[in-house]
């Protein structure tokens, strides 16, 4: 599994615009061949902060996605409304439950 998560502090005169373009094209993504997830999170203490996590079944379906033309639309929208952008992408070995965050946690 591949994610990525975006950390996205808007103008604060415009995070009703950036929320408007999230709607608008957040569905399409979650209805992308190989997407596994699609979720938006805004900062409860810093109102103009979005966390977006795009979660995605393999690399070349990342790597479509980022091709897509809804895909443009949210770093057009990242590009005329932030402040500052942060993204990182990265490849997931293990996902499990509590077990697991156990597991890891003794093996240190």
């Amino acid at each position: 599994m591949f994610i990525y998560v975006m950390k996205i502090v808007i103008k604060p005169h415009k995070t009703v615009e950036f929320d408007d373009t999230l709607r608008s094209i957040s569905r399409n993504f979650l209805k992308a061949k190989g997407c596994l997830g699609y979720s938006v999170c805004r900062d409860t203490e810093k109102k103009n902060t979005f966390t977006v996590v795009g979660e995605w079944k393999t690399r070349q379906t990342m790597e479509k996605h980022f091709k897509n033309s809804d895909y443009e639309v949210l770093i057009g929208a990242v590009r005329v409304l932030s402040e500052n952008f942060e993204m990182n992408i990265a490849e997931v070995t293990k996902s499990g439950s509590l077990e697991l965050a156990r597991e890891q946690i003794a093996s240190q």
